[in-house]
């Protein structure tokens, strides 16, 4: 998917032409919109002055890692290493583009470059000039799953983009079979309100977390309202221009 396909659906998102977006599934998109059209990454060290320039090779959400390639300039891929995290820009034809890279590792199989993590957020600037990159945490919407239907269950909403498409976590406890429709889904949404849609499961797969406990992920489509889904994704593609006003910055 090529950002310019998606340009105008973030602005109607959002409300405007600053964009923040913290979809998994948009900031994938958005990145291999780079790699598709060979547009550079560059980042400014301002310690030594050096300007890193290099491509953005791979890009994989599930993996959690983006792999870059190194620059011509060796003293700016030392300079990778030793902040731990850069900010990179890169010019795309329908805007600019912006994010933090981190945990910058040598890598050479099965692409030669430098890996990092996967960013947690990425900036869309249609109009004006960059403005800064603001760290938010981790997404999670509660929702109250099949609410409408037989056998209502807790989960949460992890991920979704303009597609429709998203992520949820849940007990994996719950056997839910590929084709499921949930009905009626009560999603909390951060302004106290709660979206009721339904939600329709396309794959599921169990994850181990960090304590050592596990959980299912299921791919899943959102359906009902568009007003309503439109709520749902301004939770992750977020205004930026009227963030950083209400901030008085």
């Amino acid at each position: 998917m090529e950002t310019s396909e998606h340009a105008d659906d973030w602005t109607r998102i959002a409300g405007s032409t600053q964009v923040l977006i913290r979809s998994r599934i948009e900031i994938a998109a958005v990145l291999q919109s780079l790699v598709d059209g060979n547009h550079p990454l560059v980042s400014h060290h301002q310690v030594h002055d050096q300007l890193f320039i290099a491509n953005l090779h791979r890009v994989c959400a599930e993996q959690n890692l983006i792999v870059v390639g190194y620059s011509d300039n060796k003293t700016a891929n030392a300079e990778v290493f030793a902040a731990g995290a850069i900010l990179f820009r890169a010019s795309h034809p329908k805007g600019c583009v912006g994010f933090m890279a981190s945990h910058p590792v040598e890598q050479d199989d099965p692409t030669r470059g430098i890996r990092f993590d996967f960013p947690d957020v990425l900036f869309v600037e249609q109009r004006r000039a960059h403005k800064r990159i603001q760290v938010v945490p981790e997404t999670k919407l509660n929702c109250l799953a099949d609410a409408g239907g037989i056998t209502p269950f807790d989960a949460c909403i992890v991920d979704i983009g303009l597609s429709g498409l998203g992520f949820m976590v849940y007990d994996p406890a719950i056997n839910l079979r590929p084709g499921t429709v949930l009905a009626g889904c009560r999603i909390d949404l951060p302004d106290g309100s709660v979206a009721c849609v339904d939600i329709q499961v396309m794959n599921s797969v169990r994850l181990g977390l960090r304590d050592g406990s596990s959980a299912c992920r299921a791919g899943c489509r959102f359906i009902g309202d568009p007003d309503k889904i439109d709520k749902l994704l301004k939770v992750f593609v977020l205004d930026l221009e009227r963030h950083d006003g209400e901030r008085g910055d």
